[in-house]
């Protein structure tokens, strides 16, 4: 048994909606439960037949009420849709809105009871369609986030593990338990059709968002995924110095392709071996623990490559990806000179060396870190305060510091003046 317990993606203000659905799921339980067990009617069996959804005897409010019931003689069945809809829903009501939360989490319901009625003419309750869909947008909204779960197996452990593997673990059970039906080997009476139908809509409406830029894009969202995709391509093909058929297809013809690779094949230009020899020395220099000089000749290499991070963002995608070929090294050595240069006081060039270390290892383990001194670097020193507050306000629900938060909020009360 898997049980997810929070995604590194806290909400950035009180997720209303999902305590309100959570709150509500609960009380009708428990009306059910205790109306029956009191007498106030019959059995809970009545309050499931009024706002089940039945595909045989279509009604339409059903497609909302079902989506609040659930079995009365267990608990399990409530309490996992709860958590999920908890670990998930927080940070997908944060990105939509509380509005648009409500009406895609009801929207999402909807669209899983029929996709089951479809494929099963069986009354249907309960919330995990809707909860599907919520974990689908998660996806799409947050694919490179982390999941920390707590494990049953032949152990018990916790572990952090990213979104996408867990949420795709539990897409494919389902997958696998509906066509198990389908063959008429299954025989559960769990909605399997409704959970993947959530997930597809869930998917999809996160995706549809993002793509026409009604919500806006972020670092951790599928789009980003692509974009680093593209960027990684451009970057072997700025650094690679064998044939370029090494990334195509298995299918293609390997001997032609490397007769036209040879064919187009240029030397090295004076730029070129220029930032080469500095990449050498500057490594050299940081092996041999002269993180100062290193930091100098880093300067050297800036200078021979885009004046800065912002005007690059005028540039094509290959040109973006050539400079950033040139003047990013490996992480730690990335770190090193760009902490180097701030404590030289060159405030400009460590904030340049930052940007590129972010936008070449997005999941380093000092990446909050690192936003906030580029914050403090653009609000003190380079009054460049619409990308401090962006960046401040983006790593501040994640600082666990306390220093760090104070800082935090200094500088945001600083920019706010």
């Amino acid at each position: 048994m898997i049980i997810p317990l929070r995604t590194d993606r806290p909400a950035k203000r009180t997720p209303v909606i999902t305590q309100a659905l959570i709150v509500v799921n609960m009380l009708v339980y428990l009306l059910g439960v205790s109306g029956s067990y009191f007498s106030l009617f019959e059995s809970a069996h009545e309050m499931a037949a009024w706002g089940h959804f039945n595909p045989s005897d279509f009604k339409a409010w059903q497609l909302v009420t079902y989506q609040f019931l659930h079995d009365p003689h267990g608990i399990w069945h409530l309490a996992f849709n709860m958590l999920f809809l908890w670990v998930f829903g927080s940070a997908v009501e944060d990105r939509l809105g509380r509005v648009g939360f409500l009406a895609f989490y009801i929207g999402g319901g909807a669209v899983a009871a029929i996709a089951h009625a479809v494929v099963n003419a069986a009354p249907v309750i309960g919330a995990s369609g809707s909860i599907a869909g919520v974990t689908g947008a998660f996806l799409a909204l947050f694919p490179r986030s982390k999941v920390k779960i707590l494990i049953f197996f032949f152990f018990i452990g916790f572990f952090s593990i990213p979104s996408l593997w867990f949420i795709a673990f539990y897409m494919g059970l389902d997958v696998l338990r509906q066509l198990s039906d389908f063959l008429g080997a299954g025989g559960s009476d769990v909605a399997y059709m409704a959970h993947i139908a959530g997930y597809v809509y869930g998917f999809s409406v996160g995706f549809f968002l993002l793509a026409t830029k009604l919500l806006k894009r972020e670092e951790f969202d599928v789009f980003f995924l692509f974009t680093q995709a593209r960027r990684r391509a451009a970057f072997r093909a700025a650094n690679r110095q064998g044939p370029s058929g090494m990334w195509d297809s298995a299918q293609a013809d390997t001997e032609k392709r490397l007769e036209e690779q040879a064919a187009v094949t240029e030397p090295p230009t004076p730029l070129q071996q220029r930032r080469g020899e500095l990449r050498t020395k500057i490594n050299r220099l940081l092996v041999t623990g002269d993180v100062q000089e290193a930091a100098r000749s880093y300067q050297e290499l800036l200078g021979e490559t885009s004046p800065s991070i912002p005007e690059a963002a005028s540039k094509t995608e290959a040109d973006q990806a050539a400079a950033i070929a040139a003047t990013v090294l490996a992480e730690q050595n990335q770190l090193d000179v760009a902490s180097q240069l701030y404590s030289l006081g060159a405030h400009a060039d460590a904030a340049r060396a930052y940007e590129l270390l972010i936008q070449s290892y997005p999941t380093t383990a000092r990446a909050d870190e690192v936003r906030l001194i580029l914050g403090l670097l653009y609000a003190r020193h380079l009054n460049v305060p619409q990308r401090a507050r962006e960046l401040i306000e983006q790593v501040k629900p994640r600082l666990r510091d306390d220093g760090q938060t104070r800082l935090a909020d200094q500088l945001l009360a600083e920019l706010a003046t």
